[in-house]
């Protein structure tokens, strides 16, 4: 039990400790010019970028609710909002792939009568969206960036086997999807996953005895998104939005130090910066994304100090504050979290599967 303890704990403080070690030696050598950039900043600005943050955890919790929506699990705005603004901001503290936020994610909806199945479905659609949509992005930084150098560097073979990375990751959640034979293989590979993250959090987990209602499930969860898949370009719409808004943070961080920056120039430093958010060994990237902004920004003109201030204003703006506000996101969950009736779960999970038994589940 205690080397358990230890090995959870050095799970979440030694990325910690390593994203530290990277942003010291970022920071210390230029600290003064760094903090008379970030001190001489407009806050009018800031605000600006601040409330752009906002409005990105908003697009997160819509495309949640309406993805929970088609599924026919549907639960109260403002509950899809805090559960999928706390989520996020645990995969800034721990370094899991992502994991550890979909685990949080699970855990609060189960708490609201949304069974582990369904939460996988959502989080597997809106994962496999979020990653195809910063795809498009990022291709487009690195086609901008391209014309810009005119040259195959070292940079464009680094986003390169980037933007493959990711295109891999979403073929498979799409494949997860539409395909029923892969998705059978895969459906219990991610209950274990998910009951030991869930564990990791909570102490509990999912029965053995209830994988197959998990697995009926979860393909019901698929069936009403092949269902009613043309209503998924509402949740694309509301990611993409997400993803804009995130881009207008970084814009006007750049506006409150003082720098007049091109759209192509954002994108292009944009699409490095979000390449290395997506490094499961560092929480959300911290430390390798403000290098890979400020070197990117650098290159094409940008004083180091002023592009490496952008991109720790970009930092504290979407992931830091955020995150500290959604302490109390969570204590406001806990609190409204409604008794779980177990019974009732299984009676419906039960009728579900006979209901469902039949169907094809691919398109």
């Amino acid at each position: 039990m205690r080397h358990g303890k230890i090995k959870r704990k050095m799970a979440i403080y030694l990325p910690m400790l390593l994203s530290g070690i990277i942003l010291f030696f970022l920071i210390y050598p230029k600290r003064e010019a760094l903090f008379s950039v970030i001190a001489n900043s407009d806050s009018y600005y800031l605000l600006t970028a601040l409330s752009f943050s906002i409005l990105s955890y908003l697009a997160m919790g819509f495309s949640l609710w309406e993805t929970l929506k088609i599924m026919g699990h549907k639960i109260s705005m403002m509950d899809s909002i805090a559960i999928a603004w706390v989520s996020t901001t645990v995969n800034y503290f721990v370094s899991s792939g992502g994991v550890s936020g979909f685990a949080v994610r699970a855990h609060l909806l189960a708490k609201r009568h949304i069974p582990y199945s369904i939460c996988i479905t959502s989080s597997v659609v809106l994962t496999a969206f979020i990653y195809l949509i910063l795809d498009i992005i990022i291709i487009n930084g690195f086609v901008m960036h391209f014309f810009s150098i005119k040259e195959l560097n070292g940079e464009m073979i680094e986003g390169i086997i980037g933007v493959s990375v990711l295109l891999l990751v979403s073929s498979f959640f799409i494949t997860i999807i539409y395909h029923h034979e892969f998705r059978s293989v895969w459906a219990r590979k991610i209950y274990h996953l998910i009951n030991k993250v869930v564990y990791f959090f909570s102490r509990k987990e999912i029965p053995p005895e209830d994988f197959e209602i998990f697995e009926s499930q979860l393909n019901e969860g698929v069936y009403k998104i092949h269902e009613k898949k043309y209503e998924l370009p509402k949740v694309a719409s509301y990611i993409a939005l997400d993803w804009i808004f995130n881009i207008l943070i970084l814009f006007f961080a750049f506006k409150a130090i003082g720098v007049k920056i091109s759209f192509a120039k954002l994108i292009i430093g944009f699409s490095f910066g979000m390449l290395m958010t997506v490094i499961p060994v560092l929480p959300g990237g911290l430390g390798a994304m403000e290098a890979a902004m400020a070197a990117a920004y650098s290159n094409m003109g940008i004083e180091w100090e002023k592009a490496l201030a952008a991109a720790l204003i970009f930092r504290v703006l979407y992931y830091v504050l955020p995150s500290l506000l959604s302490v109390f996101v969570y204590f406001g969950l806990k609190i409204s979290e409604p008794k779980f009736d177990y019974e009732a779960f299984l009676k419906k999970a039960g009728k579900t599967k006979k209901s469902r038994e039949n169907i094809n589940y691919d398109i």
